[in-house]
């Protein structure tokens, strides 16, 4: 028997976008990359794992990996912050999750009002209101109390106790069993340093790769499902 036998994972990963017109929208440059290699290692460990995904990003591919059925993944592709909240409201509500890792990047500013045809070339300067949108990590946490959660906090040029705070009191904010926090500047193809802050622990560990954030944090939750 794996670790993760039939235990069911929510997970989200990619970007999400903000649309200016038909044509246009903002975004961030997430690929759901690291996503993708929590969806396999939970897969590997017996998961069934619902994984939500923003388009064009990357997801599971399961086919090469044997120890790995179909019947473990279900895969939905979501566009913007409106279309991940309704399915999570409406599509999952009723569904049991023993655990939710919310990796996808969010758009913390979309454009308040979206045009409905296409804005013209030809303008020398195009002023654009940006409003504020709803931390989906709350939503989560609403639906689903009594899920292990596990989020993101992506920073900028901060120092390790730096990172290490800003991610404490996020998770206080969020009621987050688990945050990763890391900084964009130890994030490359190559590498991607992390620290794993957690109330059950006073010193954060550390991890050095995709592979080894996705390998700590199905270790973290194969301990608090099978306590």
């Amino acid at each position: 028997m794996f670790p993760l036998d039939r235990k069911k994972i929510l997970i989200t990963a990619g970007s999400t976008r903000g649309y200016l017109d038909v044509v246009r929208y903002i975004t961030n440059t997430s690929t759901g990359k690291l996503g993708t290699e929590i969806a396999l290692e939970a897969m590997r460990n017996g998961a069934i794992v619902t994984f939500l995904y923003g388009k064009d990003s990357l997801f599971p591919v399961i086919k090469n990996h044997t120890v790995i059925r179909s019947s473990q993944l279900k895969l939905i592709e979501i566009e913007t912050n409106n279309d991940l909240i309704k399915i999570l409201q409406k599509r999952l509500r009723d569904k049991r999750y023993d655990a939710i890792v919310h990796a996808m990047a969010i758009a913390d500013y979309v454009p308040a009002k979206p045009k409905s045809n296409k804005t013209p070339s030809g303008k020398k300067e195009l002023i654009v209101k940006l409003v504020r949108t709803p931390k989906v990590i709350s939503v989560i946490g609403d639906i689903w109390p009594g899920a292990l959660l596990v989020g993101f906090k992506l920073e900028v040029n901060k120092t390790k106790e730096e990172l290490i705070k800003i991610a404490r009191g996020f998770l206080k904010r969020s009621k987050a069993d688990l945050i990763i926090a890391n900084d964009c500047k130890n994030i490359s193809r190559s590498r991607h340093t992390a620290y794993m802050v957690s109330d059950d622990s006073d010193k954060p560990g550390t991890l050095k790769s995709k592979k080894e954030i996705a390998k700590g944090i199905i270790l973290y939750l194969e301990k608090g499902l099978n306590k």
